[in-house]
C-alpha cells in the first residue's frame, strides 16, 4: 500500500485493488467558507505507478447498473475548507472508486454534506475516515487499458471528535461509525447504517486508531449513539446541486 499525502487529506492506495482503501481528512466549523467551481476533468495521479493507473474515463454500467467515479474524499469538503489546489487533488483517480450512481448522488452525497454542514458545527471539528468494503469475490469493471477494478459492496465512514487531551484516551473520544451498502441509493437514513470499529476492522482488514487496545475499541461501541451524532442532520437537503454524472 502507498500512503499519499495531499494538501487537504491523506489516503492509502492499494495496487492490488487499483483504488484507495482508506482516506482521512479534517473539517472544522466555520462561519465563512469558499466554494470554487467544480473542476471538469479527472486526473491520473502521477504518484501512482503507471501499471496501476486505470485511466480517467467513467465506469459505465455493470450488469445494467450505472456507476459513477465516486470521490472517497469529497470535493465539497476539501473545496470549502482547504482551497483550490486541494480541491483539484480530490479529482486524482487515486481518490476515486466505482460507486453506484444512485448512491453517489443520493444518500452518500447527503452524508458528505452533513460532515461539513451539520456535524462540524455541532462538534466544532471532526475527523473523517472513509473507504470501500469489498466482498470475498467482488465483481470487476474492465478498464480501457485492460485493468480490472474490483467494485466495493459497501463503504464506511468513521467520524471522530477528540474532545479532550490526551486524544488517544477512549474516554476523551466520541465517534460515529457507519457502513453504507453500495445499493443504498436514496433510501432514508436509519440506525441500520450504524456499525462499530471492530466490525469495520473485520470487514476491511484495516486497523483504526492503532494506539487503542481491543478493549478500548469495544468501549467505543457504546459511544456511537446517534444521540451524540444525530442522523436527522444527514437528511437535510444538500447545499448545492447534484454533481454531474461520473
Amino acid at each position: 500500500m502507498s500512503v499519499i499525502v495531499n494538501h487537504g487529506y491523506a489516503l492509502g492506495f492499494s495496487p492490488a485493488r487499483l483504488q484507495p482503501v482508506w482516506a482521512a481528512y479534517q473539517v472544522s466549523a466555520a462561519k465563512r467558507d469558499v466554494d470554487y467551481e467544480r473542476p471538469e476533468f479527472f486526473l491520473d495521479d502521477p504518484r501512482i505507478p503507471t501499471e496501476c493507473r486505470i485511466g480517467t474515463g467513467g465506469f459505465g454500467k455493470l450488469n445494467g447498473t450505472p456507476y459513477d467515479r465516486g470521490h472517497m474524499v469529497p470535493n465539497f469538503a476539501i473545496n470549502t475548507q482547504f482551497g483550490r489546489v486541494a480541491q483539484f487533488e480530490t479529482f486524482f483517480m487515486s481518490n476515486i472508486f466505482p460507486q453506484q450512481a444512485s448512491t453517489n448522488r443520493g444518500a452518500w452525497q447527503r452524508l458528505e454534506k452533513a460532515v461539513v454542514g451539520a456535524y462540524a458545527p455541532l462538534r466544532k471539528q471532526v475527523w473523517a475516515m472513509v473507504g470501500p468494503i469489498f466482498g470475498d469475490d467482488p465483481p470487476v469493471v474492465t478498464r480501457r487499458n485492460g485493468l480490472k477494478a474490483p467494485v466495493p459492496e459497501a463503504f464506511f465512514l468513521i467520524l471522530a471528535d477528540p474532545e479532550r487531551y490526551p486524544f488517544d484516551d477512549p474516554d476523551n473520544l466520541s465517534i460515529l461509525a457507519l457502513r453504507m451498502p453500495q445499493t443504498w441509493g436514496s433510501a432514508p437514513f436509519s440506525d441500520a447504517l450504524i456499525t462499530t470499529l471492530p466490525e469495520l476492522e473485520a470487514a476491511t482488514g484495516l486497523t483504526f486508531f492503532p494506539r487503542l487496545s481491543a478493549r478500548d475499541k469495544q468501549k467505543l461501541v457504546t459511544q456511537t449513539s446517534p444521540i451524540m451524532w444525530p442522523l436527522e442532520a444527514i437528511a437535510r437537503e444538500p447545499r448545492d446541486p447534484t454533481p454531474p454524472p461520473g
